[in-house]
């Protein structure tokens, strides 16, 4: 385990589990030192984790995952080190909850679409959570019906499946992401607008789990790494070990920094834990990176 994790989420992240104050007793339990809170186009969480974290001896470093596009590839940028008081940062939550709320719906109509299955409106709303319906969530409920016990569509994502190690959001990214049959192109901020706004707030910018963003478009990643951004999210708990070592690499080839973090949101991804953060032996890159951080805790 590392004593240092980058990349977590509190239940502010409607697909996340745990409240600011218990994503720090499980980081505690875990000896994690120092983390970020990175909630999905939200920075609500860090200042009460950053006022807790103080109180508990653990150095929170403030963050956030962004959602944005470059050259048509939708990725996930995390910041770190900015100011959460610019509004710009609310109004970027606002600017995707309202679309999120609207094509959460269409997305699962057109996975129930491409499976054949109805699912009440009712049950939808059920599954709703501050109005937008979470696919992970989705994933859940549906392993959980009778109904579907038998259904080859699922197989992968039971015990013993080929997907069963984090079943609902590899469910997500099998059903829901660029290119899936749910996915339902939505506005997103171009990831150059996005790096001035990390900047501007005095922010370091890093590629997030690039392993899964960039599969065979490493070209697309390394023009975008060009563009100013601080680092890479090389150690990360998607990457396998040949993907780490080639993003060591590409992160010592262009020049940027390298970041470390697990994705910790909580049940939907049960093979992932604060911490967990395969082939981390040496943690000397990625506390450079934390050195060029302004002075937070």
């Amino acid at each position: 385990m590392s004593s240092l994790d980058l990349h977590l989420h509190t239940s502010v992240s409607n697909d996340a589990d745990y409240s600011p104050a218990e994503l720090l007793t499980l980081a505690q339990r875990q000896n994690v030192r120092t983390l970020a809170v990175t909630d999905h186009n939200s920075v609500r969480a860090v200042a009460e984790t950053m006022k807790r974290g103080r109180q508990k001896g653990i150095r929170v470093i403030p963050g956030i995952e962004i959602d944005c596009q470059f050259e048509g590839v939708n990725l996930h940028m995390t910041a770190y080190g900015i100011r959460i008081d610019d509004p710009r940062y609310a109004q970027l939550e606002q600017f995707y909850v309202q679309q999120q709320r609207h094509n959460s719906i269409q997305a699962v109509r057109q996975v129930c679409e491409a499976l054949q299955i109805q699912i009440p409106s009712s049950q939808l709303e059920a599954l709703s959570v501050n109005g937008v319906l979470v696919p992970e969530d989705l994933a859940g409920w549906l392993l959980r019906q009778p109904q579907y016990m038998d259904a080859p569509w699922l197989k992968p994502y039971r015990p013993s499946g080929s997907r069963a190690d984090n079943p609902h959001v590899n469910f997500y990214w099998d059903y829901f992401a660029q290119g899936k049959p749910g996915y339902v192109p939505s506005l997103r901020k171009n990831a150059l607008e996005i790096l001035a706004l990390i900047h501007q707030t005095a922010g370091k910018a890093a590629v997030a789990h690039p392993g899964i963003n960039f599969r065979g478009k490493e070209e697309v990643l390394v023009r975008l790494l060009k563009q100013g951004v601080d680092a890479l999210e090389v150690y990360s708990s998607y990457h396998s070990q040949a993907q780490t070592m080639r993003f060591h690499q590409l992160a010592l080839e262009m020049g940027v920094m390298m970041t470390a973090g697990s994705d910790f949101h909580g049940h939907h991804k049960p093979a992932i834990d604060i911490g967990g953060i395969p082939w981390l032996d040496d943690e000397t890159e990625v506390e450079r990176f934390l050195n060029t951080l302004e002075s937070v805790s």
